[in-house]
């Protein structure tokens, strides 16, 4: 929703009435609150930055810092740290774009939420059909296959359930898989994440999900499998993740006009 008809609603939230006595940042809080409430933003949308935000409501920015830290707690909003941060209405869910090869842990980082990760297994596997095709592998060569359910703000949020090729990735299996392990493909063994190929589906949770995912049977899931190379090409990771649909919210920015790859003829 946003702006309307090229109105402002939060220039005219501040001149909106409130009761004499309220404290500014008070004031600030019951403002931004009503245009959250009305429908004035949609989830996922941002305010823009503080500084636009202190201008357009007519306060001081550590005022601004002050209601904000209250509609944060609340669960209302999002504030956002980097390059392109700035204030997100939120509910609750962690927003990820598909544009960018941005890792879980730094996306929930950026968005002010605490990611853990419990590693269900962790296991050496020769390497199946699916596998040596999907990683570029001969008959006879291993993987390391390792499972986990990530978890956000206590509550779990999906299952991962990922290959990596033994050869490329030796003793992959003794480092601390609790953490990314993007960051370890980097930091222990040169592969940065490059090109990554992604197809999402939405699935029905089986017993075995919604019990480790602590949904309903049948509760809708976000399905992504995922073909990772690294920035040399090389093929480094297979994978396939479930997402609760109600906590994750996928984004994708189109570059603009795509000619089809192919089109019928018309006579």
């Amino acid at each position: 929703m946003g702006i309307r008809g090229g109105e402002d609603p939060v220039s005219n939230a501040a001149h909106m009435h409130t009761p004499s006595g309220t404290s500014p940042a008070a004031s600030c809080i019951q403002q931004l609150r009503l245009l959250i409430e009305l429908g004035h933003y949609e989830p996922g949308e941002r305010l823009g930055s503080e500084r636009l935000l202190a201008e357009q409501m007519g306060v001081s920015r550590s005022v601004l810092r002050a209601a904000l830290s209250v509609l944060e707690r609340e669960g209302r909003i999002v504030r956002l740290i980097g390059r392109n941060g700035g204030i997100m209405i939120s509910d609750g869910r962690l927003e990820r774009s598909l544009n960018t090869t941005e890792s879980l842990p730094d996306i929930a980082k950026r968005q002010g939420h605490v990611l853990k990760s419990r590693v269900l297994s962790a296991q050496e596997f020769v390497a199946e059909a699916l596998d040596r095709r999907q990683l570029g592998l001969n008959s006879g060569d291993h993987i390391y296959r390792i499972t986990r359910l990530r978890i956000t703000d206590q509550a779990p949020l999906m299952l991962e359930d990922s290959r990596f090729p033994a050869s490329r990735f030796p003793n992959l299996l003794s480092h601390d898989l609790t953490q990314s392990i993007y960051h370890i493909l980097s930091d222990e063994y040169g592969a940065q994440r490059g090109e990554s190929h992604e197809t999402l589906t939405v699935e029905e949770a089986t017993q075995d999900e919604a019990d480790l995912l602590q949904v309903a049977l049948g509760e809708p899931l976000i399905r992504i499998t995922r073909i990772t190379r690294d920035r040399s090409g090389r093929l480094i990771e297979a994978a396939d993740d479930r997402y609760i649909a109600a906590r994750m919210r996928f984004t994708l920015a189109s570059p603009g006009y795509v000619r089809l790859s192919a089109s019928s003829k018309t006579a």
